[in-house]
């Protein structure tokens, strides 16, 4: 029997009075790849930033590992630091997540935050930094990278922590093809290390390679759920969705 990294029951949320998140219930399997499907402001998002513990629901409760995931918990550094190490969020907008002067630092900001010895961050950065080919840039400044490549340092400072948990928002908008293959083959490499991740997309061609599971959001609710395959077939739902057009 699976266990389950997080569950949510009924769970709301709110931003000033306009409602993102309407009753929302759903389980995350121990290495399964959940795919988020919906248009622009159907929720995605902010389902990702709950289950990152960056937001808190309004109402309805959210566990990870059978443990509550409350404000409360996150008072203790024990469970905070715990948490923050394995799970980590890679944000649809790399500037919203890069904010020191080199890529290097980037990357190593995370370790020295959680004390690592000095040739430990070294050896483990530069590794990092050979996986996601990106050891030519360690020197620039994050700022002047081009779209694909802030958001390979962005994933890299975000796995070098090794987390068991990655959420990723829409990791392929706005990329060109060859930087597109390449995030989504990074995907595919993780299925074989066990990795359970859940990934925000309006990307239906995607789904087959980087999905086991799918969910769909329209307006904050739950739309419909299943695999790729039973989700693509589903046209009537996925144009009540937004997520294709009504055929000419």
């Amino acid at each position: 029997m699976a266990v389950n990294v997080f569950e949510l029951e009924r769970v709301s949320f709110s931003y000033r009075g306009v409602t993102a998140l309407d009753d929302v219930s759903l389980t995350v399997p121990t290495g399964r790849r959940l795919a988020l499907l919906g248009a622009n402001g159907c929720g995605k998002s902010t389902l990702l930033r709950i289950l990152a513990a960056l937001y808190f629901p309004d109402s309805g409760s959210v566990r990870y590992h059978g443990a509550p995931l409350t404000e409360a918990e996150f008072e203790h550094d024990s469970f905070s630091h715990a948490f923050r190490k394995r799970v980590g969020l890679v944000f649809q907008n790399p500037d919203v997540q890069l904010f020191c002067p080199t890529v290097f630092d980037e990357v190593a900001f995370g370790p020295l935050q959680l004390g690592w010895p000095k040739e430990r961050i070294r050896q483990t950065v530069n590794e990092a930094l050979d996986y996601f080919e990106i050891a030519d840039l360690r020197e620039r400044a994050p700022h002047r990278l081009s779209g694909g490549e802030k958001k390979r340092v962005a994933l890299a400072s975000v796995l070098i922590m090794d987390p068991e948990v990655i959420l990723l928002d829409e990791p392929t908008a706005a990329l060109d093809p060859r930087s597109q293959s390449q995030i989504v083959a990074l995907m595919k490499s993780w299925e074989s290390l066990g990795k359970t991740l859940v990934i925000a997309t309006h990307d239906l061609h995607l789904l087959t390679e980087i999905a086991d599971d799918c969910l769909v959001l329209d307006k904050g609710r739950i739309a419909g759920r299943g695999t790729p395959a039973e989700i693509l077939a589903d046209e009537s739902m996925l144009l009540r969705a937004n997520l294709i057009r009504p055929a000419c």
